[in-house]
C-alpha cells in the first residue's frame, strides 16, 4: 500500500473546509483531504518558471565544467533533476555529472539527498533540519570553500549567495527554475477573503514560497493584517509540511502552526488529522 492510500484510509477530517495553496502535486493533496472527509479550497499562490533550457544555466553549467567546483550546495531534489535533465538536452549532462561526483556534495534535506544518490553522487552531509541556514553554518564550521556551486531553490540569488560569498572565495549559483505569482491570482484573493472571514478551518502551505505569496496577495488588497491575524492557529489553523515552510510562515506572522514530524504531504495530513482529533475531543 502506497504512502496516499494509507492516508485515505480513514481520519477525522470531516466537517473541515480547508484551503490549499500548492502547485505541485495540489490535485493528489486535495484528493487526500477529500477522501478524509474534508472539502477543499484551492488557491494556488505561484508557479515554477522553468529555467532548465534557459542560455544562463547553459553557460553556468559549462563554467563548472572548465573549472569544477570544491563544493556542491544542492536544496532540492526538483532542482537537480530539472538541472541535469536540461544539461542532457543540451549535450553536457554527463559531464555536469562528472564534475558533481568529483564535489563535495552537501544537501539541504532528504529529497535533494535521494535525487543526489539516484543520480551516483555521493552526498557528504546534509542539514539536519532541512534548513539553508545550517548548510551555511556547516560550511562555516568547516572552513569555507575555495569554490562553490549553489544550485538555487527560487529564492532570490542573492538572499542565498550572500551569506556563503563571505565564507567561500567564488560562489557560482546554477539558476534552474524560479517562482512566481500565478498568472490568474483571482482564486488566490478569493482564499485570502475566505481566510479572513473565517470561512476555512486551516490552510496547507507546502512551500514557503506559497505562504509568502499569499500574504503578498493579501497585501496587494490591504488585507495582510487581518490574513495574518486570522492564520493563528485557533481562527484558523496554518498548516506547514515541514521546518523549511514553517521558518518562513513564523516569520511572515502566522502562529499556531500544525507541522508533522517528518516533511511530507501525507505526514503533514496525518498531522492536520491528529490535530483535527484533539480539538474533536476537547
Amino acid at each position: 500500500m502506497t504512502d496516499v492510500e494509507q492516508a485515505t484510509a480513514g481520519g477525522p477530517l470531516t466537517g473541515w473546509r480547508i484551503g490549499v495553496t500548492a502547485e505541485r502535486r495540489a490535485d493528489q493533496q486535495a484528493e487526500v483531504l477529500r477522501k478524509r472527509g474534508a472539502e477543499v479550497v484551492h488557491g494556488c499562490t505561484m508557479r515554477t518558471l522553468d529555467l532548465s533550457d534557459d542560455d544562463r544555466l547553459l553557460a553556468v553549467s559549462r563554467a563548472l565544467i572548465a573549472e569544477p567546483p570544491d563544493a556542491t550546495v544542492l536544496q532540492t531534489g526538483m532542482g537537480l533533476t530539472m538541472w541535469l535533465e536540461g544539461m542532457d538536452h543540451a549535450g553536457v549532462g554527463d559531464d555536469v555529472r562528472a564534475v558533481l561526483r568529483r564535489s563535495e556534495v552537501l544537501a539541504r534535506g532528504p529529497k535533494a539527498v535521494s535525487a543526489a544518490r539516484r543520480e551516483g553522487l555521493e552526498v557528504a552531509w546534509s542539514a539536519p533540519d532541512e534548513l539553508f541556514s545550517q548548510v551555511v553554518e556547516h560550511v562555516a564550521a568547516t572552513g569555507g570553500r575555495r569554490r562553490l556551486t549553489l544550485q538555487l531553490d527560487g529564492t532570490d540569488e542573492e538572499v542565498l549567495a550572500a551569506p556563503l560569498e563571505a565564507l567561500c572565495d567564488e560562489v557560482v549559483v546554477v539558476p534552474v527554475y524560479r517562482w512566481a505569482l500565478p498568472i490568474d491570482t483571482k482564486p488566490a484573493e478569493a482564499l485570502v477573503g475566505t481566510i479572513c472571514t473565517g470561512g476555512v478551518d486551516a490552510v496547507t502551505f507546502t512551500t514557503r514560497q506559497a505562504a509568502v505569496h499569499l500574504v503578498e496577495i493579501a497585501d496587494l488588497s490591504g488585507r495582510r493584517s487581518e490574513l495574518l491575524a486570522a492564520l493563528d492557529g485557533e481562527r484558523v489553523v496554518p498548516v506547514s509540511v515541514g521546518p523549511v515552510c514553517s521558518e518562513a510562515m513564523r516569520v511572515l506572522g502566522m502562529t499556531g502552526l500544525v507541522e508533522p514530524g517528518r516533511a511530507r504531504l501525507v505526514a503533514m495530513i496525518d498531522a492536520l488529522a491528529t490535530e483535527a482529533a484533539r480539538r474533536s475531543a476537547n
